[in-house]
C-alpha cells in the first residue's frame, strides 16, 4: 500500500492505464481555478471598500443629528455652513427624496457664534460620554489690540471612533467691533487628509439671522439667506493687521496727535456709510493703506484718507451721496475714461477718491496738478482685495498687501518720511502727460 500510494503520487509516467489522467498544478483547469479564485477575493475586498465608504456616508447624518440636538438641548443652535451642501440645499428636489448632507462626503462644517458656544460646558461631557471627540484648535483672541495670548477656541474636528469615521468641522463666529462676523483661519497642519471646503482662510461676514428647516430628516438651522451667504464666501477672506508690527515701528516712531488722527476714523465711517449705501466697492489706498499695514493706524503727518474705487463703479449719484451725508465738495479732476478722482472733506479732514483702471498686467490710478495740468500715473501690481479691521472698521485693502505698499513706497516702507512730493516721491508716480487747456476748462472743478 505504501508504494502504490507513492508511485500514484509522484510516479505518473509509470501509470499503464493510458485514460487515466492526474491532475497537475501546471493544468489549465488549475491556472483558471486559481483565477476564479483571485478574481473573487479582489471582488469581495473591493465590495468591502466601497461599503466602508457608503457606511461613513450613512453615519455623517447621524452624526451631525446627535451633536445638533444635544446642542440645541442645551440652547446651543448650531448651523451649517458647508458650502457643497448649502448649493445641494438650494437645487434638491422634493419629489426625489435623497440625503442631502451626504453630499458633504467625509466631513461637514458647521458653524456656532460665540454667545452660544459660551455656554458649552455640559455639552461637551454629554458628547463625550456618547464617545464622541471634539478636537479643539484656538488662537489669541484679535479683539486685544496689544495681541496679549488670551486663547478662544476657533475650530473643532468633531469625530467618533473608527477607522472609517465621518468628520464635523465646527468653525466659531465672534462678533467684532462695525457688527461683523469673524472667524479664524484654519491651521493646514491640523487638518491632514481631511477634504475640507470651508475655512482654511479667516473669514468677516455681515451678521445674518438663522432659519431653521427639515432635512434629511431632521430639524436643522442655515443662514438667511443661504444664497447671500454663498455669495460672500468667495469675497470673505480677512487678513488682520499685523500688530507686533505695528508696535515695534511705533517704539521708534511715537505717534502724535493731529486732526487725521482725531477724527479720521469718523471721516472713513462716514464714507463707508455713503459708499455702502449705494453699493460701491472702496478699499483703502496710498499712504491710508501703509498706516493700516505698517502701524495699524493713520500717518499723523499726512493731511488726507486714501480711498480706491474700481472705475467701472462709479455713477453719478456718488457725488450727492457724499453731499446729503454732510461732506463738502472740494473738487474733482480728469475724465472718467482718464485720470478721473475726486474729493471731499468733513470735520476739517479731506478724504481723496481714487478710480482705479485696469491693463492687461497692472492697475492704475490717476493725479493732475491743477497750476499746470501734468497728468501723473501711479502703477499698481494686480490684486483681489480682502477684508480687515482698521480703527475699528470692516474695511478692504489690496490682497496681497506687501507687493502693493512696495510698489507704492519702496523696500524701505517701514521707514518714516515725514517729507513727501505726490509728484515724484512715490516709486510707482509715471509722467502721463499734459491736459490740454481746453480740457482743464471743461472738466476739472476746485
Amino acid at each position: 500500500m505504501q508504494n502504490n500510494s507513492i508511485r500514484f503520487a509522484y510516479a505518473t509516467e509509470d501509470v499503464k492505464d493510458e485514460n487515466m489522467r492526474i491532475p497537475t498544478w501546471n493544468s489549465r483547469s488549475s491556472k483558471r481555478t486559481l483565477h476564479i479564485i483571485f478574481s473573487c477575493l479582489v471582488f469581495a475586498a473591493v465590495c468591502a471598500v466601497i461599503r466602508h465608504f457608503m457606511l461613513r456616508k450613512e453615519n455623517l447624518p447621524g452624526l451631525v443629528s446627535t451633536f445638533t440636538s444635544k446642542c440645541l438641548h442645551r440652547d446651543i443652535t448650531i448651523f451649517i455652513i458647508d458650502p457643497v451642501v448649502l448649493r445641494s440645499l438650494l437645487v434638491v428636489n422634493e419629489s426625489t427624496p435623497r440625503c442631502v448632507l451626504c453630499t458633504a462626503g467625509n466631513v461637514i462644517s458647521l458653524g456656532v457664534m460665540e454667545a452660544d458656544w459660551d455656554k458649552r460646558g455640559s455639552v461637551l461631557q454629554d458628547l463625550n460620554d456618547h464617545g464622541i471627540v471634539l478636537q479643539v484648535m484656538t488662537s489669541p483672541d484679535p479683539r486685544l489690540l496689544t495681541r496679549l495670548n488670551v486663547p478662544i477656541p476657533t475650530h473643532y474636528i468633531i469625530h467618533q471612533g473608527g477607522i472609517f469615521r465621518p468628520f464635523i468641522h465646527l468653525v466659531v463666529f465672534y462678533k467684532r467691533a462695525d457688527n461683523f462676523l469673524w472667524h479664524s483661519a484654519l491651521e493646514p497642519s491640523k487638518t491632514t487628509g481631511l477634504n475640507l471646503s470651508f475655512g482654511r482662510n479667516a473669514g468677516a461676514y455681515d451678521r445674518f439671522n438663522l432659519q431653521g428647516m427639515t432635512v434629511d430628516g431632521m430639524r436643522l438651522h442655515f443662514p438667511h439667506t443661504v444664497e447671500q451667504f454663498l455669495a460672500q464666501i468667495s469675497e470673505s477672506e480677512f487678513i488682520e493687521c499685523d500688530y507686533e508690527r505695528a508696535q515695534k515701528f511705533l517704539e521708534h516712531n511715537p505717534m502724535v496727535e493731529t486732526n487725521l488722527t482725531q477724527r479720521g476714523t469718523r471721516v472713513l465711517l462716514k464714507a463707508k456709510k455713503v459708499l455702502d449705501s449705494i453699493g460701491v466697492t472702496f478699499s483703502l489706498s496710498s499712504g491710508t493703506c501703509l498706516g493700516w499695514y505698517r502701524q495699524c493706524d493713520f500717518i499723523p503727518h499726512t493731511k488726507d484718507i486714501d480711498i480706491e474705487v474700481p472705475i467701472q463703479e462709479f455713477s453719478t449719484s456718488m457725488i450727492p451721496a457724499f453731499l446729503k451725508a454732510g461732506f463738502k465738495f472740494l473738487s474733482m479732476v480728469g475724465k472718467v475714461s482718464d485720470s478721473f478722482k475726486i474729493a471731499f472733506k468733513a470735520f476739517g479732514v479731506k478724504i481723496d477718491v481714487n478710480f482705479l483702471y485696469e491693463e492687461t498686467t497692472y492697475l492704475w490710478y490717476g493725479g493732475t496738478e491743477s497750476r499746470t495740468g501734468r497728468k501723473f500715473k501711479y502703477i499698481l501690481p494686480k490684486s483681489k482685495v480682502c477684508w480687515t479691521d482698521f480703527m475699528g472698521l470692516r474695511v478692504r485693502v489690496p490682497c496681497p498687501v506687501l507687493p502693493y505698499i512696495i510698489a507704492s513706497f519702496g523696500p524701505k516702507w517701514n521707514t518714516s518720511i515725514t517729507s513727501w512730493i505726490w509728484t515724484e516721491s512715490g516709486s510707482n508716480v509715471k509722467k502721463n502727460g499734459v491736459w490740454s487747456k481746453e480740457d482743464r476748462a471743461s472738466f476739472m472743478y476746485n
